[in-house]
């Protein structure tokens, strides 16, 4: 009589399937996670770049600045008798006038503003670009800066630190159409552009299309640069005097 066969639980081969399917998975969860790091090195390293990219551009803005202001000066020291500047649109011709600072008075205005004659204005304590300042002015109730005159201008120049600000001044259209964000007509008011300004600085990749109080390294009257509407800057916002 013949002794009945007995088999193992499961064949070799499926004992085999089963691991190689195991490996399987576990290969492609690694290939998951390492394609995970990689996406996350990836992004890390485009962030890294971006940031990089946006401290060049600041830089290289405020090289231009720098070197502007080093030639000012040497044209300043050749010409004892401090020759007058021409304005880039041939408009007002401009004195370089050194002045005295002085405190601002708060008057009847909001806390935080200044008072002079009918407005009162707002020097921002932080850096924003020329978009976002304008936008933080309307939302205090104002615009940025508009001179309508030489005394306005003065008055700024003597409470202000010598730092560049943004002010309301812009090129929406075309090249060379200045205009104010209040609607104030460009061509009626007087023009105190620095030397050589504006010049649309080619190395910038969005051009220069917003307008700013120059910095300087002394208290002087201050005048006006075309810079890069995406760099960052402190801002002048300007409301009406309450009853004005």
């Amino acid at each position: 009589m013949e002794s009945p066969e007995y088999h193992e639980f499961g064949s070799s081969n499926s004992i085999e399937e089963r691991r190689i399917t195991l490996q399987k998975g576990v290969r492609s969860r690694v290939v998951y996670i390492l394609y995970g790091v990689l996406v996350l090195l990836l992004l890390i390293l485009l962030l890294i770049t971006g940031i990089k990219f946006s401290k060049l551009n600041q830089d290289m803005a405020d090289v231009k600045l720098h070197l502007e202001t080093i030639k000012t000066s040497v044209m300043n020291g050749r010409t004892s008798s401090a020759a007058s500047q021409q304005s880039h649109s041939g408009g007002t011709t401009v004195q370089p006038v050194y002045l005295k600072g002085i405190d601002p008075v708060r008057g009847p205005c909001t806390e935080g503003w200044v008072v002079f004659q009918s407005s009162c204005y707002l020097l921002s304590q932080a850096s924003a670009t020329w978009s976002k300042a304008e936008e933080q002015c309307r939302t205090n109730g104002g615009h940025l800066l508009v001179l309508n005159n030489v005394e306005e201008l003065d008055y700024i120049s003597k409470i202000i630190p010598v730092v560049g600000f943004w002010i309301g001044l812009v090129e929406r259209q075309h090249e060379g159409h200045w205009s104010w964000v209040d609607g104030t007509n460009y061509a009626s008011t007087p023009t105190f552009w620095d030397e050589g300004q504006p010049d649309n600085w080619d190395y910038r990749e969005n051009g220069e299309d917003c307008g700013q109080i120059h910095s300087t390294q002394t208290r002087r009257r201050r005048l006006w640069n075309d810079a890069d509407c995406s760099l960052e800057y402190r801002f002048i916002c300007e409301a009406a005097k309450p009853g004005h």
